[in-house]
């Protein structure tokens, strides 16, 4: 008999226990693990230090030299050619060699129309009188063609390679050039050709003569260095044309713009520029800037104190800033909310 009246009494106990375990678990409550906690936002953050370059893309368009085609008077067979692709040709230099005779490369104001000799006299004789005078031989310069000028050939003709000069020249003798110096971009006479009378012997211009590009706004002064096809220069002034020879010699030779030339769609290649020397720049979150005007702004280190800054640019979501006084400390800013009483005098001024 008291086995049966134990055994409920018992269950009973038990059931209150679990009842009362349930409503605790219900009351007390579970903790957040550390990983879901709710996040709070700062309301200051320790500033850091960022170089800044200013580097801008822009878009490189070229300026060539037009394009000319030198010729000869000359009949016969090359049997020598002194012409290479990107090898300046020199007004005095042999050229090419025309059935064993040497054929020179000459600048003259009027161009050598007829074979001049001792007696002859006309703008054709002045023009050559003055070349040979440039390029160190005898010559008398006044447009009559006398003994210093029969010289001055001589001494032409002899050091070009020919053997027999009778001191006369004339437009076999010569390839004429409009410059002082040329720069074949291909040579079209080559060993054996056979030549008539006004045959193209090479080909000039189409040299690359500058390089142009759009200025940026806003550009931060300082020396850059503008950057094409791996290919980098100096620029004391951004002024969006670039003319230095060296530096387009070595974009000429590159192979970006060998494809640039070939592109059919005529797409302009991108360029970079950067100052040369990067600016050390504070760099803060957008939040801690406050009554900006233009390139001027506030920053705080604790809600009450406003300092004066530059806005100098941005990077990955960030400011970047200098102080306006050199001897001003940006160590830690303050962030949204707390900017709200800060007077700023950028903000004050129109």
């Amino acid at each position: 008999m008291k086995t049966r009246i134990l055994t409920p009494l018992i269950l009973t106990g038990l059931g209150m226990l679990s009842a009362g375990v349930l409503v605790t678990a219900l009351v007390i409550p579970t903790p957040t693990p550390d990983g879901l906690s709710a996040a709070t936002s700062p309301d200051t953050v320790t500033a850091s230090r960022q170089q800044f370059d200013d580097e801008r893309t822009v878009e490189a368009s070229f300026e060539t030299s037009a394009e000319q085609s030198l010729t000869s008077r000359a009949a016969g067979t090359v049997s020598e050619t002194l012409c290479m692709p990107g090898q300046a040709v020199e007004s005095g230099k042999r050229l090419l060699s025309v059935d064993g005779k040497p054929v020179i490369a000459l600048h003259t104001d009027t161009p050598l129309y007829r074979e001049i000799g001792t007696g002859d006299t006309g703008p054709d004789v002045l023009a050559l009188q003055q070349e040979l005078a440039r390029l160190g031989y005898n010559a008398e310069g006044n447009g009559t063609y006398g003994w210093r000028t029969k010289d001055g050939v001589n001494q032409l003709l002899s050091q070009a390679g020919d053997r027999n000069p009778d001191g006369r020249i004339g437009p076999t003798d010569v390839a004429w050039l409009p410059q002082t110096t040329a720069t074949p971009t291909q040579c079209t006479a080559g060993l054996n050709t056979n030549l008539t009378d006004g045959a193209e012997i090479m080909k000039t211009g189409g040299q690359l003569t500058a390089i142009t590009f759009p200025t940026p706004a806003n550009l931060r002064e300082g020396k850059r260095t503008f950057t094409l096809f791996g290919v980098k220069t100096s620029l004391d002034k951004t002024d969006g044309r670039i003319s230095d020879q060296k530096f387009l010699d070595q974009i000429q030779a590159s192979d970006g713009y060998k494809t640039t030339l070939a592109d059919q769609g005529g797409k302009k290649p991108t360029a970079t520029l950067a100052l040369e020397q990067p600016i050390d720049a504070i760099k803060v979150p957008p939040s801690a800037i406050t009554g900006q005007n233009g390139t001027r702004a506030c920053v705080s280190p604790d809600g009450k104190q406003a300092i004066p800054v530059t806005v100098i640019g941005s990077a990955l979501g960030a400011t970047l800033i200098q102080p306006e006084q050199a001897d001003a400390t940006i160590g830690k800013v303050a962030l949204g909310h707390k900017l709200d009483d800060i007077q700023c005098p950028a903000a004050m001024q129109h």
